[in-house]
């Protein structure tokens, strides 16, 4: 059984199509279907089929790609025992932010990850949806991402998930709003108010959604935006209300622009989990990982 052939299959199962997979092993859509037709014949079942005009994985190759993930990570533990006896441990870890993520934990990590002898880190930066993120890990070594519907949203994707933290969203209103009067607030009591928001697809939409169905009428939106920086602006400037994270719009707050006041029975938490891509080397002893979970300041 050809590791390569293997390693195929386990990109087709992370990128769907064989377009995108010939593109990140960068050979041809043509090779990627010649070696997946001689690995069915090398193992006797099959392990793709069409679906439309693309192909998708039977039960059988999914197990298959389950299993290539596997011998994809004993693979890479083992050329990292001979490169650590031959020059020494090394690393080059891609990692994937979304941009409240990076402000908040990129600068004090930075500084830590200097410590790790070997060790190169490069930081991206990605901001897509919830449904966005575990596509992701094909690219990158670490994703960090944020969900409002747990963990499991990435774990059912064959990832591994380390829960960083929770963060509580609250409702952002400009200083001096009616509503800062109330140290705790209900779904009924801001659903009338026009809302500033993000794009149709990304968490905190989610939970004004939800927002909405416990209040039992739809609120008003303004603008959507799904960058935090602008959407604290707008609040600040008195153009609406909006949900915000509790810890990375602190800042702000400080600066007088907008006050925050927590929501009671609507869920308003965010959980931030850092994907890992399981077949992809991490360095040993935890010592990434560790890097990412001191608490923040």
């Amino acid at each position: 059984m050809d590791f390569k052939r293997l390693r195929i299959l386990r990109e087709l199962a992370d990128r769907q199509t064989v377009g995108a997979t010939a593109e990140a092993m960068n050979v041809t859509a043509s090779a990627v279907s010649q070696q997946l037709k001689t690995l069915q014949e090398e193992l006797g079942v099959v392990l793709v089929e069409k679906d439309g005009r693309g192909v998708r994985l039977t039960e059988a190759g999914l197990a298959m790609a389950e299993a290539a993930a596997d011998v994809a990570t004993a693979m890479a533990r083992a050329e990292s025992t001979v490169d650590t006896y031959r020059r020494g441990w090394q690393a080059h870890i891609r990692a994937a932010f979304f941009p409240s993520a990076a402000e908040m934990l990129l600068p004090g990590l930075l500084h830590r990850v200097k410590a790790i002898e070997g060790l190169h880190f490069e930081a991206h930066f990605e901001d897509p949806g919830t449904d966005g993120f575990a596509g992701l890990a094909a690219d990158y070594d670490i994703v960090l991402a944020h969900s409002v519907d747990g963990a499991e949203v990435f774990a059912r994707h064959g990832l591994e998930v380390l829960p960083l933290l929770e963060e509580a969203l609250d409702v952002a209103m400009p200083a001096g709003h009616e509503l800062a009067a109330k140290a705790r607030l209900t779904a009924h009591d801001v659903v009338g108010y026009p809302w500033l928001g993000v794009p149709v697809g990304f968490p905190f939409d989610t939970v004004l959604r939800q927002i909405e169905l416990q209040a039992g009428t739809t609120a008003v939106r303004g603008q959507r935006y799904p960058d935090l920086r602008v959407l604290e602006a707008l609040v600040g400037s008195g153009h609406g209300i909006c949900l915000l994270p509790r810890y990375t719009a602190r800042a702000n707050q400080k600066r007088g622009w907008s006050c925050g006041r927590s929501l009671g029975s609507a869920p308003a938490a965010a959980l931030w989990p850092l994907p890992v891509r399981r077949w992809l080397p991490v360095p040993p002893s935890g010592r990434l990982s560790a890097c990412f979970r001191r608490k923040p300041r």
